[in-house]
Parts: C-alpha cells; structure tokens; sequence
C-alpha cells in the first residue's frame, strides 16, 4: 500500500477544487501510485458553500479557525487563496515545519516573496508553486531539445496567453480585479506562467519592458453600486535574457473566442521549437541542416533532474482532461518530493524568481515602457 500524506487545504474555490479533485484522482489514474493524499482538514472564510462537494471529497474537518485546522494531523498545506493570503498562510504552516504547496503567482508582490522564500530556506521545509505547465509532455520535450543543442544558440522567442474570461463589462468586481488583493492583473495571473516557462527553458532574465492596459475600468461590484478596477486587463513584457537572446511576452483576459491560447515559439541559429496548448503532447521541431518539420512524442523527454514524466501524467486513457492533468501531475511530483525528502524544482525560489520580473515588468509599465535590469 502507497503511503498516504494527510493533505491541509485552504482556500476551496474554483481552483481549490482542482486541487483537491487532482489528489483525489492518483489512485483512478496509477494502478500503483507511489503516493497518496487524504484530504483531512479545509481551513475556509465561509462554511455555507460547497457542502456537496466536500461530503463527496470525504473532508472531515471543515472549519474557519486556523487553531483548529493546524490541531489535524497534518503533512502538506495546500494553499489555493487570492493572492494577499498567501504570505501570512505560508509563513503559518512553515512555523510549524509544514511543507508547503502555494498557487501562483506566490505572493502580493516582491516584499513578502522574498520574506515566503527565506522563511522556507531558513526552516529547511519543502514547498512548491503551482507553475503547471512545465509538466506539459510537449514542454518537456522543448526542455530536452534545447539542453541536447538541437536549435542552437537561442536568437529570439515569443509566448501569449489569451483568455476571454473578462471581455463582458458586466462582470462583477473579484478579488482578482482589484490590487491590494491581486498584487497585479493579466500579467501576474497568466504572465506569471509564461514568465516561468522562460526561465525553465531559457534561463535568466535580466532585462524587462512592460506596458500594460486597463480596457474596463469600473465594473459592478457584487454588493451594489460601482467599483473601479486598478489592475490591468493585458500586457506585453519585452524580455532580455542574460544569454542576450530578445523575446516578448503578450497576456490578456480579453481576447474574444480565445477560451484557452497559449503558445510559446524559440528561434535559434540551426532550428526553431514551437509549441501550442492544442497539441499538449507534441512540439514541431524544425531542423535547419535538413531543412524538415518533424513533430510528435521524443524517445527520451525527461530533462535532466526532473522526474519523469510517466511516473507522474496520466496515461491517455486515464486522462481527466488536460487542466486536471496537469495539475494531478504538479501535486504528485510533489507528494513524492515530500516522501523522498527532494527538493522540488518549483520551489519557494522558484516562485520568488518570477515575483521579481513581475514587480520588474509592473515598474516599468509604471514608467511607460523604461527598461528595467534585474536583479532588483
């Protein structure tokens, strides 16, 4: 029997739920897992929502004091809360030698990261952020290309996200829509993704040029009247990295039919990589000398120091749609990082790398476009 790692969550909205779905589904989607999670104990705001789902999650303690949720016994908590909570929750679970799984971006803004992230090296406790798409199969194989040399040295790249979510201006105000709980709009909500993918498969960053827009700028509020909004709805981010390649970065929440596009292209001087989110599996490869596309599944696609992919993606025909998949395999890795005491490759540093070129990227938009160096 696989050892089973008692689970805190706090915070169950939609994301919450992903999380607490993504545990529950290890042992639907590996025969014989390697690990296993029991979620004991949600720490919430309210307790008047979604009962059905945790009768159905087998949650037993359901409480709104932190007193009470740290009295379980526990070995992971999971934080899926705004933004503004992270910090105070973090530091609450290291104080008590918790390790520590926190949705991104991984603070309000750069202050408290650095604060999460020498508070987790200070007490030797493992975390990890919620950066899922390095696990994508297709990023995994752009990962190997690029340390085998298969494109060369890197000249320029480009990635976008765009959603639609928020092209209605009758959306209420959230959380999500207003600073001093968002620490940042589109740019710290799906930037802070592609941000990560830069420096997982190109390195540092050293140089940034931002320019943001707010397109609706007063939105409902749910209790009545009117609020503004102070965050921003899309953005583009010009990157120099510390190699001296050149790409951009462009987000937004108001791309009309875009429900989900995202894609990532790296040009070199003997090929190129492109990789979009409707082929999660696979990237084209395009190889100078022979002058050919090539496309589909790499024989060996586990970059150096990453746990291979089979032992934590569902296999096709366990699959529980993209989304859920790779958030199982981000919670899996790090159950079995927690099992073997690893350090995970997502860690609180991780998170706080990309705190930075966010608080970077804001600074410059602040300026209209100056370029600004890290580190800061």
């Amino acid at each position: 029997m696989a050892p089973t790692l008692n689970v805190g969550l706090i915070g169950l909205g939609y994301i919450g739920k992903v999380h607490a779905t993504a545990y529950r589904n290890i042992p639907l989607c590996f025969s014989r897992p390697a690990a296993l999670a029991r979620l004991s104990a949600v720490l919430r705001s309210r307790l008047d929502t979604e009962a059905t789902f945790m009768d159905e999650a087998a949650i037993e303690v359901r409480t709104t004091d932190p007193e009470a949720f740290y009295a379980q016994p526990l070995d992971l908590v999971d934080i899926c809360t705004p933004n503004a909570l992270h910090h105070d929750q973090a530091l609450a679970a290291l104080e008590r030698e918790l390790p520590v799984y926190c949705e991104k971006p991984l603070a309000l803004n750069l202050e408290q990261a650095r604060t999460m992230a020498e508070a987790a090296q200070q007490a030797g406790v493992l975390t990890h952020v919620a950066f899922v798409l390095r696990y994508l199969p297709a990023i995994r194989q752009a990962k190997v290309l690029l340390e085998n040399g298969a494109i060369g040295e890197v000249l320029n790249f480009r990635g976008h996200m765009f959603h639609s979510g928020y092209l209605d201006p009758q959306r209420p105000m959230s959380w999500r829509l207003r600073s001093a709980e968002s620490g940042g709009g589109v740019f710290a909500d799906l930037g802070a993704h592609l941000l990560d993918l830069t420096r997982y498969l190109l390195g540092d960053i050293r140089r940034v040029r931002a320019e943001t827009r707010t397109h609706i700028q007063e939105r409902p509020s749910p209790h009545g009247g009117i609020e503004q909004v102070d965050v921003d709805d899309w953005a583009f981010c010009e990157i120099e990295l510390a190699t001296g390649a050149i790409g951009h970065i462009e987000v937004t929440r108001m791309a009309a039919g875009a429900s989900e596009e995202t894609a990532f292209e790296i040009y070199g001087r003997k090929g190129s990589i492109l990789f979009h989110i409707r082929q999660p599996y696979s990237i084209r490869h395009f190889n100078l000398k022979s002058g050919r596309w090539s496309e589909g599944p790499l024989s060996n696609a586990d970059p150096e120091g990453e746990r291979p992919l089979t032992a934590i993606w569902p296999s096709p025909k366990m699959s529980q749609g993209l989304m859920s998949d790779l958030h199982l395999a981000s919670a899996y890795d790090f159950l079995q990082c927690i099992l073997e005491g690893k350090p995970s490759s997502l860690d609180f540093q991780a998170g706080l790398a990309v705190q930075e070129v966010l608080e970077a990227g804001y600074r410059s938009a602040a300026a209209r476009g100056v370029p600004i160096e890290l580190p800061l």
